[in-house]
């Protein structure tokens, strides 16, 4: 499959979704997740796919972990370096995409995914993330983010409420309001995939998390989620 320009011609060349913190799930999940790991790098090296404009890389890098940051869209990935720079934060940052990763085999402890390789068939995202078993140590943490089967967006679609093109089971493109308006392909993740997914892993838990804004005045949109949170080490 070719990189989607979704995110690169409809969001960060028009400048949205330009976050410039951190996921807060994310990062209590990390800190909390640490325990599982079992390499042995003093300083570890941690590569999060699909970073975007770098609010969590920089992050990352200030509380002194070696980080790397790949993303297919060009434009997010100078806003990234820009983001680093200003905060005077060392963290490499490229333009890649998930099923050519720039690295040599076996070299990050930590892997992330804060709902990036969700953009793309179901047999792209298994062949995504064998691409990152190869560069994840025996013993490597993986921390990804997903959007569940549970969506509201999918069950609005189903529902013919919210319309949208269908590829494949679960697998949805040109949505047309809501979270992924302009996005792109969207797969949302039933259960029983994550163990195919992630059948290199030694899976440690699966959580989901639903997320919902109640109110939000002069909103484009209400933001609803529901995700699963899969964190494993390699085996």
């Amino acid at each position: 499959m070719s990189f989607d320009k979704s995110w690169e011609n409809n969001i960060y060349t028009k400048n949205k979704h330009i976050n410039r913190y951190p996921y807060g799930e994310l990062i209590s999940v990390f800190f909390n997740s640490l325990k599982f790991l079992q390499t042995d790098n003093k300083k570890l090296k941690l590569l999060e796919l699909g970073c975007g404009c770098g609010n969590n890389l920089w992050f990352f890098a200030e509380n002194g972990f070696d980080t790397f940051g790949i993303d297919g869209s060009n434009s997010a990935c100078k806003i990234a370096k820009q983001l680093c720079e200003d905060r005077n934060i060392n963290a490499t940052i490229l333009n890649a995409t998930f099923d050519s990763l720039p690295f040599e085999d076996n070299t990050f402890d930590i892997i992330i995914d804060r709902e990036a390789t969700y953009c793309g068939k179901y047999t792209d995202i298994k062949q995504w993330w064998q691409e990152a078993s190869r560069v994840l140590k025996k013993g490597g943490l993986v921390i990804s983010f997903r959007f569940s089967e549970y969506s509201p967006d999918l069950l609005e679609i189903k529902k013919g409420i919210l319309n949208a093109k269908m590829i494949e089971s679960n697998t949805y493109y040109d949505i047309k309001k809501g979270t992924f308006k302009d996005t792109g392909i969207v797969h949302f993740t039933k259960y029983e995939e994550i163990f195919e997914i992630f059948n290199f892993c030694n899976i440690k838990y699966i959580k989901r998390v639903f997320g919902e804004i109640l109110y939000c005045n002069k909103c484009e949109n209400s933001y609803q989620s529901d995700e699963y949170i899969i964190v494993g080490v390699k085996e």
